[in-house]
């Protein structure tokens, strides 16, 4: 006859449709009492028709001998109840010193990718690990010492998609595998809502003898420390605060879903993405309620590869973006922020540049006079004899005797130049920030020259000197965007 816990595992699992014998399900077992107990209660439902089970076990090397013992402890559990397993080892210590994590993340990073991984080798349907409601409590905690919202304060959530829990294991370890082709496992998580203690009674009741990691007591853990000192400390306030924060939990998470679906309105209108980076429209963004500041701009960089943006650095671009003028930050270690008058960029390092402007890729390009040079993103200087049919704004002419010294180049410090029908010499940056460039194209932006002397900055202004024509040949000098080509095939 089923028990209680048996019973709740077992409606969880109908309420996923994976409570038949079609399910086939990847059990993480450490050989602790949770997993252990986990895998007890599936192994009941399987024999009673329910889904097909997997045993997966990583021995992370932490301990030596006392790990390896687990692993044969583990294996010789599921050989005994029938279930196929799947162990290996992992130096997670020497991940740990490779990545610059600590030993729990890079823990939690090489037992997810394994599990991925297993879930891919055998077409699973879900990857069911055994948190409980106490490591839910816990969790909450630690998210609430560090400073968070709701996206951190709803904890585990007991369902997860394959693509969130898996992504970086499958843009990585199986990149000859098209993404459409994983099993698209559920991570499940079917003890969420059962106590530590209900979990002890239970391993109890059925003779179960787990093994004990001596690292879940060690307190230069902060889990660890919130376990076993803060979490008790709070029972004796609140007999039940595991519950009370279970609740907590659920309510962040839907908030959380409520604020995403709020922000999935205004996406289309907020952000535009391009290969590398991500434009905002800032009149949509000063539209968007501030609650979704921080949220936007933490998908914005999620879209981009970055998913742990301080908390400093959403502010920071918050307060960028809000300002009113344009500034660059560098948002994270591997994204730029550049805020210009009416959008703003968010850029991957090493994206290309935006294709809707000019830019050089090389400090000074030198022209072909006459003739056409390209300059990359699908643009080209063409300099020619004839005057163009639409001279304005991307043409200039030019003295023809230039012709041999013309050239492109980036700005550089100190630049100046004296626009025609100005009133004298004026720095560069100036020029650009009167005329509300974006700041991320500033310093690739052409300027033509000749002879060390600038006679254009392309699209925007010439110098007095460019309009000096004489009674000499002139020549024009433009920059056009190149056609795509055309599909003659109908």
């Amino acid at each position: 006859m089923h028990d209680v816990l048996t019973n709740r595992v077992g409606d969880f699992l109908s309420a996923q449709g994976l409570r038949g014998p079609e399910a086939l399900m990847v059990v993480a077992v450490s050989g602790g009492p949770d997993s252990l107990c986990l895998l007890h209660i599936l192994a009941a439902l399987a024999r009673s028709g329910g889904p097909q089970l997997h045993v997966a076990h990583l021995d992370h090397g932490f301990r030596g001998a006392q790990s390896a013992s687990e692993a044969r402890a583990v294996a010789a559990t599921a050989a005994a109840w029938g279930i196929p397993a799947t162990l290996a080892y992992a130096d997670v210590p020497a991940m740990a010193r490779v990545a610059g994590q600590g030993n729990q993340a890079a823990a939690r990073r090489a037992r997810y990718a394994f599990l991925a991984e297993v879930a891919h080798a055998v077409a699973a349907h879900a990857v069911a690990v055994a948190h409980t409601a106490d490591d839910q409590a816990e969790t909450v905690l630690l998210h609430a010492l560090r400073g968070a919202g709701p996206a951190g304060l709803r904890g585990m959530r007991p369902v997860v998609p394959w693509a969130e829990w898996a992504a970086e294991y499958a843009a990585g370890r199986v990149k000859n595998v098209p993404f459409s082709m994983h099993p698209a496992a559920l991570l499940i998580r079917p003890l969420l809502e059962t106590t530590r203690a209900e979990v002890l009674a239970y391993c109890a009741q059925h003779q179960l003898i787990p093994a004990e990691d001596p690292s879940n007591s060690s307190p230069r853990y902060a889990r660890s420390r919130v376990r076993h000192r803060l979490l008790p400390a709070l029972v004796a306030h609140n007999p039940q605060v595991v519950a009370a924060l279970g609740r907590t939990a659920q309510i962040c998470a839907d908030d959380y879903a409520f604020i995403q679906s709020a922000l999935d309105a205004a996406w289309p209108t907020l952000a535009t993405e391009m290969p590398g980076g991500l434009e905002l429209s800032l009149a949509a963004w000063r539209r968007l309620h501030p609650a979704l500041h921080r949220y936007a701009l933490r998908r914005a960089a999620a879209r981009l590869g970055v998913a742990d943006l301080s908390f400093a650095q959403v502010e920071a671009a918050r307060a960028a973006l809000d300002s009113g003028r344009t500034r660059r930050l560098a948002l994270a270690h591997r994204l730029r922020l550049d805020v210009g008058y009416h959008g703003a960029r968010i850029m991957a390092e090493g994206a290309p540049a935006p294709a809707d402007l000019p830019q050089l890729a090389a400090d000074t390009l030198p022209l072909a006079a006459p003739g056409r040079t390209p300059l990359g993103g699908g643009w080209a200087c063409i300099v020619q004899h004839e005057p163009p049919a639409r001279p304005a704004p991307w043409w200039v002419a030019i003295p023809a005797e230039l012709a041999s010294s013309l050239a492109l180049r980036r700005r550089r410090p100190g630049d100046r130049f004296r626009p025609a029908g100005g009133r004298g010499g004026r720095r560069l940056q100036d020029f650009f920030v009167d005329r509300k460039i974006p700041q991320g194209a500033r310093d690739a932006w052409p300027i033509l020259v000749a002879e060390a002397a600038i006679l254009w900055v392309a699209g925007l202004r010439a110098d007095e000197r460019a309009g000096q024509l004489g009674q000499g040949d002139t020549l024009w000098v433009g920059m056009v965007k190149e056609e795509e080509p055309q599909d003659d095939a109908r």
